[in-house]
């Protein structure tokens, strides 16, 4: 049985191979496996997986068909994942989320799924210098070229379902259209700061189902003002107004209140709302007051305003409105924060773009794989932290690799 549920992980790694293979010594499947089990165990660097193979190489052996006979170097890892088709590691990550998502259905109204955008580069990475006008390259001046990507993520499950790289010469909306088009959005509220509240992607969540709650500032400046007039006129704030007050909250050493307060978008006027009339139904404002618990001094209240397609006619609107809006900082909270800390990505530095690419790639599976089975350690009303499920898993790469299959055949888990 056991043997089984590793086949099933590993039908799932379907690579490109280009390498030629009558000199292929590590085959990819197994391999890549292997790597990927290092990855969940903290071992987020070529150098460290190839420790990490040579430690557990007996388990690994017992484990994984095919394994490799022999210990493999930090080197061959480095041109394993510098060769490798960054679709197909894509592919595995979208395929390892629909497992985890399957029979998510049935969605209320005010309990839809929150998927956020946003966008991360790596800051300690070191690229290619650019070529200067003579075709010279410009290595005294250090002018390097970003790689930046952008992230579709699953807030209430907690899963980086996909990443698109915004490519040389054009805008982070692009990459997010891109995004948006492999999924089926029904039931689903997609968010997204100023930065990406443009038509070209709203008219992207819409055709796939969705709907959105999408920040406003300067970049709308007009529409921002009408919506404002309209939160500051007494009348209609109180006709028209729904409120719903989260309550006081206490973290990082702050004393917050969060209230969010709808209103219908027709109250704007079509001429104001311009091409968002066909589609905008409900406007948002988010307010925030904090108060520094250690010496009592309060900050200026955060106000902030959002456009939506949520009908306002709909019950508890305004508390769906406060969930979107506060759930899109998860992105930034429970991933790129994750990511940085857990997973060193912000002090990797790597030249090899294609293995850039597949390391972000891994760092995001490795880190849904271990969100995914944190409940299943859970003791009491404590879980582990994702650096504790990194230690646990460093010397049972079984019992880490047979939960990893469960999670692809849906079985019940259980921890001994």
């Amino acid at each position: 049985m056991f043997n089984d549920a590793v086949k099933m992980v590993m039908e799932q790694v379907e690579f490109e191979d280009k390498r030629q293979q009558h000199k292929v010594k590590y085959p990819i499947a197994p391999t890549l496996i292997a790597i990927l089990l290092a990855w969940m165990a903290g071992a987020n660097s070529a150098v460290a997986a190839a420790m990490f193979w040579k430690m557990n190489a007996s388990k690994l052996r017992m484990l994984i068909p095919n394994f490799p006979d022999s210990n493999i170097s930090h080197d061959t890892i480095n041109r394993i994942l510098s060769c490798i088709v960054v679709d197909n590691l894509l592919a595995f990550l979208r395929d390892f989320c629909n497992k985890i998502l399957e029979g998510y259905v049935d969605y209320e109204e005010d309990s839809k799924r929150i998927l956020s955008l946003d966008g991360q580069t790596p800051r300690a990475i070191e690229y290619e210098p650019k070529e200067g006008s003579l075709g010279i390259s410009r290595d005294d001046q250090r002018i390097h070229s970003k790689i930046y990507f952008v992230t579709l993520y699953d807030s209430g499950n907690g899963l980086a379902l996909a990443q698109e790289e915004v490519l040389e010469k054009e805008n982070e909306n692009k990459a997010c259209s891109r995004l948006i088009e492999m999924f089926d959005l029904k039931g689903c509220v997609v968010t997204a700061d100023a930065l990406n509240t443009q038509r070209s992607i709203v008219e992207k969540i819409l055709e796939n189902g969705g709907d959105y709650v999408l920040a406003l500032k300067n970049n709308h400046k007009s529409l921002c003002t009408k919506i404002k007039e309209i939160f500051e006129d007494s009348e209609l704030l109180r006709e028209y107004g729904k409120t719903y007050d989260h309550g006081i909250e206490l973290g990082h050493g702050r004393i917050e209140q969060r209230i969010v307060t709808a209103m219908p978008a027709n109250l704007i006027g079509k001429p104001s709302l311009g091409a968002w009339a066909k589609d905008c139904c409900t406007v948002f404002k988010a307010v925030t007051y904090s108060t520094d618990k250690k010496y009592g001094t309060s900050r200026k209240p955060e106000i902030r305003y959002f456009v939506s397609s949520l009908a306002y006619e709909n019950t508890n609107i305004e508390k769906l409105g406060y969930r979107a809006i506060r759930e899109h900082w998860h992105v930034e909270n429970k991933l790129h924060w994750c990511l940085d800390m857990d997973f060193g990505q912000d002090h990797m530095q790597i030249k090899n773009r294609n293995y850039l690419r597949n390391v972000l790639i891994l760092n995001k599976i490795s880190l849904n794989t271990i969100k995914a089975l944190q409940p299943f350690y859970q003791e009491g009303s404590t879980t582990p932290s994702i650096p504790n499920m990194q230690i646990m898993f460093q010397s049972q790469p079984d019992k880490m690799l047979l939960q990893v299959a469960k999670l692809f055949a849906r079985e019940e888990i259980k921890v001994n």
